[in-house]
């Protein structure tokens, strides 16, 4: 076993030394700070039966593991194959457990989930970088339960059917985005999500990628991302070292204001705004302007509380969809096979006289199973964010504490060879006989015929996954329909290969990379033209 100099040594290798004496210190003060002020939960007999997991160091557990975002998901792929249904882990103070089956998942997370849909405690993420505020973290409960149920009533399928003029909308202007400068591709996609998203709650238009508004909601995800990564900040793996002074832990309280002053201003900016137009009269249809008409008070919602929800559909809806917008065009440089099998379907069922609609759908099942394979390989998240069990509870002979950070490991589950042959491989014709959405198959009966599980499970699967959907089908295929991609080529007419990093941090945004976006035809080209300038001249008009 690993001594504490050994845990010091790993934690400090990167220190310099001018500082390392301070460090050590500081480092040796927290730990035993966190072991004075943790009750004696590991003389709990039970524990002996917590699952199989790959060991970690005294006191950081599997921490420095975690920490590497960048790598970690491939470390998760192999505990899977290792230790079965559950793989145990420690982040610190806090047991944490894989569920790397679709089983598992289903077992806990959707049949008990009345004690595995709450947050593990996050005193800079939550308490003070989110003034408790963020749906996101906010632990199960009443005032989750009716923040969900407000969300409910922009994202359900409904209200997804009909903000689908919105879509086809930006959609149709993405469509000649792409074809004035293909080389923006990767903010092109981006613009159409953030503007997507800002239509539907705030009635508000990002026509290009220089909107300052586009540029506000996407520096409020970098800070959100660098303040929330697990292991990035020790008091959010060891949460009682939350009493200690901030500046023995990276003056995490000071990053904290900052990131909700930044933040804050800008939610409550627009709400301020929202709230303006609905007095004048000149609010547009959307979800923010219900949603002020629906008696807050009486819901004891105020002002920052509104702002933070409808704030947080932003942050979901605007870099998710473009990720996987942008992780589609990597995979398709990758996988010409793919390209030329959809273009050939979308040709034998679309033709080439007008843009794919969503009434295609049923008739263009390679198109849908190469979304589906889009998820499975390269999915918006790397894991999400960690439910946690609101009582000890047992499950197939292990057992499970109260207060476990419990993870669905769908790299595992999404890699597991008895399930996907070749899974390595692109191959949308895994598929061809899944003819359900995602959210039918997250809630069908037999997990093993679920798609994939990139949007989650249990209570607090994505609220958006109706609206993803639908923007996923159709710009890709839409895009399938009208371009080319392929890798790029050198000046001497050789192709180059795109590189397939992702940003630093737990989402799979993969880094801006080179591609070829070329039109299919000149008669293709005209047709997305004139379908936008239809549309222009049309609008976009939705009713309550």
């Amino acid at each position: 076993m690993a001594t504490i100099s050994a845990v010091v040594a790993s934690l400090s290798s990167n220190v310099p030394a001018v500082i390392g004496a301070v460090f050590i210190t500081t480092i040796l003060s927290a730990l035993g700070f966190y072991l004075y002020n943790t009750p004696s939960t590991w003389k709990d007999t039970r524990r002996k039966n917590l699952p199989p997991g790959p060991g970690g160091l005294p006191f950081v557990g599997n921490l420095l593991d975690m920490a590497d975002a960048e790598n970690f998901h491939e470390k998760a792929v192999e505990w899977g194959r290792n230790f079965g249904d559950l793989t145990y882990t420690r982040m610190g103070g806090t047991d944490w457990i894989w569920l790397n089956t679709p089983k598992a998942v289903k077992d806990i997370m959707d049949k008990r989930s009345s004690i595995y849909s709450s947050r593990p405690p996050a005193p800079l993420a939550s308490d003070v970088g989110s003034a408790g505020k963020r749906q996101l973290f906010l632990p199960y409960g009443p005032h989750w339960r009716g923040l969900r149920k407000s969300g409910h009533v922009l994202l359900n399928l409904n209200a997804a059917v009909k903000y689908q003029p919105i879509q086809d909308f930006e959609s149709k202007q993405l469509m000649v985005d792409l074809l004035d400068s293909p080389q923006n591709f990767y903010d092109h996609n981006r613009r159409y999500s953030s503007s997507l998203i800002f239509q539907t709650t705030y009635g508000y238009r990002i026509k290009s990628f220089d909107d300052p508004r586009f540029k506000q909601i996407y520096a409020v995800l970098q800070s959100f991302t660098k303040m929330s990564a697990p292991g990035a900040y020790a008091v959010d793996s060891f949460p009682s070292l939350a009493a200690l002074p901030s500046w023995m832990l990276g003056n995490w309280r000071k990053f904290g204001k900052e990131c909700f002053e930044e933040h804050s201003k800008v939610y409550l900016d627009l709400w301020m705004d929202l709230k303006k137009q609905v007095e004048a009269g000149t609010a547009k249809e959307c979800f923010c302007k219900d949603y002020y008409l629906s008696d807050l008070e009486k819901q004891g919602i105020d002002d920052l509380q509104a702002a933070y929800m409808c704030g947080g559909m932003l942050e979901a809806g605007s870099e998710t969809t473009s990720s996987t917008l942008n992780n589609f065009t990597y995979l398709m440089t990758q996988n010409p096979h793919a390209v030329k099998a959809a273009q050939e379907e979308l040709d034998r069922v679309v033709g080439s006289d007008r843009l794919p609609v969503w009434e295609d759908e049923p008739n263009l099942p390679y198109v849908r199973a190469l979304i589906k394979e889009v998820m499975r390989q390269r999915p918006p998240n790397k894991f999400g964010i960690g439910h946690s069990s609101s009582e000890d509870d047992w499950y197939e002979g292990f057992f499970i504490p109260k207060g476990t950070v419990v993870m669905v490991n769908w790299w595992a589950i999404h890699r597991d060879e008895t399930r996907y042959k070749d899974p390595m491989q692109f191959d949308p014709t895994r598929y061809l006989n899944h003819r359900l959405s995602a959210a039918e198959y997250a809630n069908a009966n037999d997990p093993y015929e679920r798609d994939h599980f990139s949007y989650g499970s249990g209570r607090r699967i994505c609220q958006g996954i109706h609206l993803a959907e639908k923007s996923l089908f159709i710009n890709i295929a839409r895009q399938l329909w009208g371009f080319n991609i392929s890798k790029p080529r050198g000046p001497d007419g050789s192709e180059v290969e795109p590189h397939n990093a992702y940003v630093p941090g737990w989402m799979c945004v993969p880094q801006p990379f080179d591609v070829s976006i070329t039109p299919r035809s000149k008669k293709h080209e005209a047709q997305m033209r004139k379908a936008f300038k239809d549309a222009e001249a049309k609008g976009v008009n939705i009713t309550a």
